[in-house]
């Protein structure tokens, strides 16, 4: 039963985000966090064609991706982990409630993801199912604490097919990815606000295991289009890299149903959604610099997307092989410094960046720093 508790408000307080979700317009894999960011010519694997479609015109051999899970949490998350397990230990309702208001305001992040779940790549064509989710939210009112929670949890199906077009002597590589998406949405069944509400009453009592975390959700379903180009360049130097852009939601459209109360009545309506067209250009090249060799870096430039802020829209990366089965990943994201590392050992794979970025329109409003972790096995 004290297990049953714990782990019970932990997810609560794990479902407890910064709140401003709408400005997070972008999914990054998790060398991706680690390198500031950037996509667009940043690719490890075959398989990361769903973020440039372009990249499967440059290998023709069959490749498969093998299901790797990851997770992020706020770093202040550990800060209140032995105050959310007192609350938790509680003797009585009354101390719980005590407890409870001591952790007011908690703001945390908690993303999960399954990138891939399975992925096949050859012959220019590829096909990939992959789920993620972010959940927002605040942990307000001293007097009496309420949970705001916001976010989504998609899965996909993608597939994909990349072209080479021969223009002027030059390889130009151009790709296009729909996609079918699942996203369930939780949400306040009375308002019909993306925003879902938890009471004190809610939280004692789900704290006890009197009742369980079970949120309204809705679901979308629909289709999307992303495409992308990139094109391979070597310098004088010797350096090789590769230039392109990429455009996620070229097409996207999603619908769905949502119960509503009206008038004492549930109603059920009509939902229509589009996701946010995202344009960015990018640039990747390997380098030898003084001292520590070679190098990749990298960066990136949302033309387009849904924010006003030019510095939110900057992304800039760097990786260094150090041993042959260790890469430092480095770089600036929204101007926030971020990094992490990858270790592939053949059997296991494993990955962690420390990624900041911001959950609204203004810079050092919402700031949300995550370590994230992801893992695989291959039998």
């Amino acid at each position: 039963m004290k297990t049953t508790k714990i782990v019970s408000l932990l997810i609560i307080c794990l479902s407890t985000l910064s709140y401003g979700y709408q400005e997070v317009y972008d999914y990054h894999n998790i060398r991706q966090k680690a390198m500031g960011g950037t996509t667009v010519a940043t690719f490890g694997r075959i398989t990361d064609f769903y973020q440039n479609p372009a990249i499967l015109a440059l290998d023709k051999n069959v490749k498969l991706g093998f299901p790797k899970f990851g997770y992020g949490v706020n770093k202040d998350f550990f800060n209140d982990l032995q105050r959310i397990n007192d609350v938790a230990n509680g003797t009585n309702e009354t101390e719980q409630i005590n407890m409870l208001k001591d952790l007011v305001p908690l703001k945390t992040n908690f993303s999960l993801d399954f990138l891939p779940q399975v992925a096949f790549t050859g012959s220019r064509f590829g096909a990939i199912s992959y789920a993620k989710g972010v959940f927002t939210g605040n942990l307000k009112r001293k007097t009496s604490p309420t949970l705001y929670l916001e976010g989504s949890f998609d899965t996909n199906l993608q597939i994909g097919y990349g072209h080479t077009f021969n223009y002027n002597n030059r390889n130009i590589h151009l790709g296009i990815a729909p996609r079918f998406t699942r996203k369930f949405i939780p949400y306040d069944q009375q308002t019909g606000n993306e925003t879902y509400t938890l009471t004190q009453s809610d939280l004692i009592k789900i704290t006890n295991g009197i009742t369980e975390l079970d949120p309204n959700l809705y679901e979308l379903a629909g289709i999307g289009i992303d495409a992308g180009g990139l094109y391979s360049y070597e310098l004088k130097s010797g350096a090789k890299g590769n230039v392109g852009f990429s455009i996620k939601n070229l097409l996207s459209f999603m619908s769905g149903n949502k119960d509503i109360v009206e008038n004492g009545l549930l109603v059920n309506k009509k939902v229509n959604h589009n996701d946010s067209l995202v344009l960015s250009i990018g640039n990747s090249i390997e380098v030898n610099l003084p001292i520590i060799t070679k190098v990749q870096l990298a960066t990136d430039y949302n033309v387009i997307a849904p924010t006003q802020s030019f510095v939110k829209r900057i992304h800039i990366g760097a990786e260094k092989n150090i041993l042959k089965f260790l890469d430092l990943r480095g770089g600036i994201n929204q101007g926030f410094i971020v990094g992490g590392f990858g270790i592939n050992l053949f059997l296991l794979q494993l990955d962690y960046a420390y990624f900041t970025e911001e959950f609204s329109g203004y810079i050092g409003k919402n700031t949300v720093e995550t370590h994230n972790l992801q893992f695989s096995l291959l039998f």
